[in-house]
């Protein structure tokens, strides 16, 4: 039996373009519209998501999540400075803690709105192991 190699092409179909949808167990979707858009990353501390629940009366609405002051500061002690408040780790902390709130109360936050003032062992875990490349390394 001859073996085939095979040339790898990067996959250029529209899929591959696609906004990645973060799923939780209880079928919310959350996307990023900036990735929906094709615009950069808010990085005020503010972010905008896209929320979905199938099979529900109100399919979509916007959520802003908010981060407390003291929380950024926390993480910029915590890790010497080296994540800033326009790093990518806090729109990772931000929808971590979005998936927590519809997981937790199967239902979108009221008023459209989330304020992340706590942060938790897993956001303190992720700010030790986040790199300067602005991602977890691998």
């Amino acid at each position: 039996m001859a073996a085939q190699s095979e040339r790898l092409e990067p996959d250029n179909s529209p899929a591959g373009t696609r906004p990645i949808e973060l799923v939780t167990e209880n079928g919310f979707s959350i996307l990023r519209p900036w990735e929906i858009d094709e615009t950069p990353p808010p990085v005020t501390g503010k972010y905008c998501f896209q929320v979905r629940k199938p099979n529900s009366p109100e399919p979509e609405r916007q959520i802003a999540v908010d981060l407390a002051e003291d929380i950024t500061s926390q993480i910029a002690s915590y890790t010497r400075g080296r994540i800033a408040l326009s790093s990518a780790f806090w729109i990772a902390c931000a929808e971590r803690h979005l998936a927590a709130y519809l997981w937790k109360h199967d239902d979108y936050p009221p008023g459209g709105k989330l304020t992340v003032e706590r942060l938790t062992s897993e956001d303190f875990d992720q700010a030790g192991r986040w790199g300067k490349t602005g991602r977890l390394p691998i």
